[in-house]
């Protein structure tokens, strides 16, 4: 019962309800419509339907793009209906310039509309195109217009998905350094089998939460639900970009150890000296990563990953004393340096957060 409940708290029944209510209300319009057009009473929750969208100013862009889609596929109908009666051929004709006709890169997926708009002119609208047009592209209209009004008097604000997909991040970001803090923890440096086996899923993991931010941004735009849930959504798109930030320095603290602590090398990166006090290390700051954000994280917990960076920087102190080779100390100071980074980000003057695989990087938000 849980996990029912669970997927369906997941589902949209915000959209739903409020794409249901404008349909319901398109219909009705278009039912007490005077003339013609009151005979197609079913294309206005088309019009309502196919206008929205979670983002008040994506529902906009949808209507226009869907109404200049029907508009111009009435137009190719009614222009080759002119010339040609109904036909297979016709019909072909009718479905191939509306496809090329819908594929500008300016209606986006509206432009499927093209050829179905054609079509229903041309097969449905025999008897009397230009009324049937009319209805047709006037009811539609009317129906897009009440999905934006409806968008706009109840503003979907995805905060839900968001904190959803930063958990997600999270886990896999504290799965991965307990993956490398285990491979470490063996009685020597882990194969290139071994190695395979410690990757988590952090790129698709932070690709969604990517996604879920970008949307939550375009949904609180022009919505009034912005102002009660301003410090939520700060507070998200800030752990957002602070969570891509601690992601790319795993993944370089990951490919640092696959290449230097690997079976096989002639130098290994850090030796038995130093593998157990970083494995401590790094089971330290994903208890650090999974208590929270940067700025909220337990002042407990955060001084215990210091002390245990701490103890690691003794550790290579010594080490450097006793004999140890440059690519010990290099890989060592690498780990001291990454996982420092981690425990201070976000910082005060913090610029770009970084992104995994070498994703674009943008202003901090």
């Amino acid at each position: 019962m849980s996990r029912l409940w669970a997927r369906a708290q997941r589902l949209p029944w915000g959209p739903a309800l409020t794409t249901a209510g404008a349909g319901a209300i398109a219909f009705w319009v278009g039912a007490v419509f005077p003339g013609p057009a009151g005979e197609f009473p079913y294309y206005a929750p088309l019009g309502a339907v196919v206008a929205m969208s979670t983002t008040v100013m994506g529902s906009v862009r949808k209507s226009i793009q869907s109404i200049i889609s029907i508009w111009l596929g009435s137009a190719i109908a009614l222009a080759i209906g002119a010339v040609l009666t109904p036909s297979p051929a016709t019909v072909g004709l009718v479905i191939a310039v509306g496809t090329i006709a819908g594929s500008s890169g300016w209606l986006d997926d509206k432009g499927h509309w093209v050829p179905t708009a054609a079509l229903f002119v041309l097969i449905i609208g025999t008897d009397d195109p230009v009324a049937f047009v009319s209805a047709f592209g006037g009811l539609t209209l009317i129906g897009a217009a009440i999905g934006v009004v409806m968008t706009v008097l109840f503003p979907q604000l995805p905060l839900a998905p968001t904190e959803r997909a930063i958990h997600d991040v999270r886990t896999e970001v504290v799965f991965q350094l307990r993956l490398l803090a285990h491979a470490l923890q063996g009685d020597g440096p882990p194969t290139d089998t071994q190695w395979s086996d410690c990757r988590a899923e952090l790129e698709p993991a932070v690709q969604r939460m990517r996604a879920a931010r970008q949307l939550v941004l375009d949904a609180s735009r022009a919505n009034r639900r912005r102002g009660h849930h301003r410090d939520r959504l700060e507070r998200q798109l800030e752990e957002a970009a602070t969570l891509e930030r601690v992601c790319f320095l795993v993944e370089e603290l990951t490919q640092l150890l696959e290449e230097e602590e690997r079976a096989g090398n002639d130098h290994v990166g850090l030796g038995p000296e130093l593998r157990p006090h970083t494995a401590v290390a790094l089971i330290a700051l994903a208890d650090l990563v999974r208590s929270g954000d940067g700025r909220t994280v337990d002042p407990g917990v955060k001084a215990d990953t210091q002390d245990a960076l701490a103890a690691l920087v003794d550790r290579i102190h010594d080490v450097r004393v006793g004999e140890s080779t440059e690519d010990e100390l290099f890989t060592a100071g690498s780990v001291v340096t990454t996982i420092r980074r981690c425990v201070e980000t976000p910082r005060p003057d913090s610029a770009a957060p970084a992104t995994c695989q070498g994703a674009d990087r943008r202003p901090a938000i």
